[in-house]
Formats: structure tokens, sequence, C-alpha cells
């Protein structure tokens, strides 16, 4: 049968309503790393805007690896009823729900109380370096990943997605721009992924083979020396032998140049990227980043093997996008002018179009 866009597909045990997913994005809504009301109204736009999965903005595996009190932490008391709660919501307009998992690695907080870690001595800035982080680190890492993500199920989260995108800790792992180390998690591929291994490991042990885990993977850091494409195939094909349940194919390295901005006309920047994922493994692709069009997507879908498409910033301004596309097949609205990405004084992740439009009425 051939793919479209509202053809349902499988992750893991898991059928999905269509193949239009709501990617992470980082919601700068969180009251003291707690759920916020403001959150909980966010993510039911969206379920009730039809995308067939969400996957939350990123949440750390504990507030000391946290970008800032905005981010959501797992480790909070009553953590899990607030996602119970979020799961029933999105639950009741058809959708399923993934949780994010993070660690911010040189990007947290720069406070009293939070981590100064990275894969590598950091210079984070003029005051602050980070320190290469201890293999007793790493080890207490794992273990926060495996609490959270047990967290996730105990509150009947669907899944989870390990991030190891975007130039956090995970990924500084994996890039050998930033992996300095000379023991046994630097140098060649395999001990560069080492974290993401154990980790995804030892959350499979804990939450058992039926329980949903994917990845958002850095097919490329999008600069000169990055990891290379055959390292990033082998790493998801790795990871496929281990039981990974989906792949979820972005790249480039946050910091002062990433965006990625869409120029006029772009879309489907690294669907090239998740072509070749697709092409080695068996599990489900999803291609992130520049989808703005159905014809788009549709094309995606039917020329290729990833199994579904994801975005972020189109749901921001639109988060009734999916269903207004069953009858109106005009592009997001959407400019991809990045004005979301700074949201943080919001106190939520809105669209700064929309919210100028609604000042000037």
């Amino acid at each position: 049968m051939s793919k479209t866009m509202y053809s349902p597909f499988q992750i893991g045990n898991l059928t999905l309503a269509n193949r239009l997913v709501a990617s992470a994005m980082f919601e700068y809504g969180a009251e003291n790393g707690k759920i916020s009301d403001k959150i909980r109204a966010r993510y039911e736009a969206v379920a009730k805007g039809g995308a067939g999965l969400i996957i939350t903005g990123m949440q750390a595996v504990r507030k000391a690896g946290s970008v800032a009190p905005i981010m959501v932490n797992t480790a909070y008391i009553g953590y899990v009823q607030d996602m119970q709660e979020m799961a029933a919501m999105v639950h009741k307009h058809g959708a399923k729900l993934f949780v994010q998992l993070q660690h911010c690695g040189a990007r947290t907080w720069q406070a009293e109380g939070y981590d100064q870690f990275s894969v590598s001595e950091t210079k984070v800035s003029e005051t602050c370096t980070f320190h290469e982080a201890a293999k007793e680190e790493l080890q207490k890492l794992t273990e926060d990943y495996v609490c959270s993500a047990l967290r996730c199920k105990e509150a009947g989260i669907d899944g989870v997605q390990i991030h190891a995108a975007h130039g956090f800790l995970l990924n500084s792992f994996l890039s050998p721009i930033t992996n300095k180390r000379d023991d046994e998690y630097g140098g060649k591929i395999e001990n560069r992924a080492r974290i993401i291994f154990e980790i995804y490991e030892a959350i499979r042990a804990a939450v058992g083979k039926d329980y949903v885990i994917g990845i958002k993977f850095p097919f490329s850091d999008l600069k000169e020396n990055s990891i290379q494409p055959e390292e990033s195939l082998w790493v998801c094909k790795e990871l496929e032998k281990r039981g990974i349940d989906f792949i979820e194919v972005s790249s480039g390295m946050v910091g002062e140049d990433f965006s990625p901005i869409l120029r006029k006309g772009q879309q489907a920047l690294f669907l090239p990227y998740a072509s070749q994922a697709a092409e080695a493994v068996s599990v489900p692709v999803i291609s992130v980043c520049g989808y703005r069009t159905p014809e788009v997507i549709e094309e995606a879908l039917a020329s290729t093997k990833i199994a579904a498409v994801s975005f972020g910033r189109p749901l921001v301004c639109e988060p009734d996008l999916p269903l207004r596309w069953k009858t109106d097949s005009s592009p997001a609205k959407c400019v991809s002018c990045n004005g979301c990405f700074k949201s943080a004084p919001d106190g939520i992740l809105i669209c700064q179009m929309n919210k100028a439009k609604k000042k000037a009425s």
C-alpha cells in the first residue's frame, strides 16, 4: 500500500493515525521545572490540530541538567500525575505522546546547583569552564535516563525519545568536533557512540521490549570535520540491532549559526540524510526540517523509504495545520523567521508573527 500523509503507520506496537508528527519544540513554559497550564494548553491545541504523534519539547532527566528553570524536569514531585493528565488529554484527541529526554551538557544553566560537565573540557563563558564528564558522572547520567523513562511509562506516556542532536550532551559525544576524549568514550565512532548505546540499553532493560524508545539523531553537524555519513549510518544500524523503535533524523549543532533558516522555496532540507538512514534500517525513520506543503510531503513519502515527516515551527504558527491540509492544501503560514525561538519573555512558545498581528488589530 502506498504511503500518504494520512495513512496510518506503526512504531513498535503503536499505530499512529497519520504520518504528520509534531516534532519536539522547547516550550519556554515550565514553572521552576514543572508542567504549567500554558504547556498543557499548547499540547491540547496541537492534539486537537490533528498530528498523529506529538513529541514534547526536551525534558531534563534531572533538574541539574536543565537549560534553565523554564525547562521541564522529569524528577519533580508530581511529574507522573501531571504527565498522566497530559497523556489523557492527547489521547482524547486521537494522538500519541512521546517525551523527549535530555541532558543539556555544555548548554546547562550556569548557576549553583546545576551540572558543570560536558563531553570534554569546554569553556562556556569568560568566567565558566565545564569539566570533562567523569565515568562516574556518566554512570549516574544513565541511571537518570532510566528513572525518567520509567516515570514516563508509569504516567501512560506512549514512548520516549532520546535527544542526541543539536549540540546538547549526547550530540557532543558523537561529534568529533566536540569530543576530544582519549578514553573509551572518545576517538573512533564505536567509542563516541558508546554513551548513547549504554543509555538506550539501560532504558530498554528497565521498560521492557514493548515500550517505545526512539532517538533524535544528528546525521551531520553541518560543519567542517563533522561526523561522517558512514559513521551516522553505522550508529543507526547498531541502534536497530539493539532494538530501537524509530529514528528521527535531524542535523546541525545549536549555536549562533544554527537555525536552520529556510530560504524562499526551500523545503525538506534533511530529507537526503533521512532517506539514506531509511535505506539502511528497517525501523521507521522520520524526516524533520522544512516541510511546508502537502505536495512536498507526499513526494517525500512516495519517493523514499521514510515512514513519516515531522515539523515544529509550522505547528507553533498553526497548531491545526494537519487538519487544515485535509481541505485546504495551501502552504503552511510559517515563514521560518525563527521568531518563536525568542519566546522566553512570553512564558510559552508562540509565533511572534501571530503575536504582532494580534497587537496590530
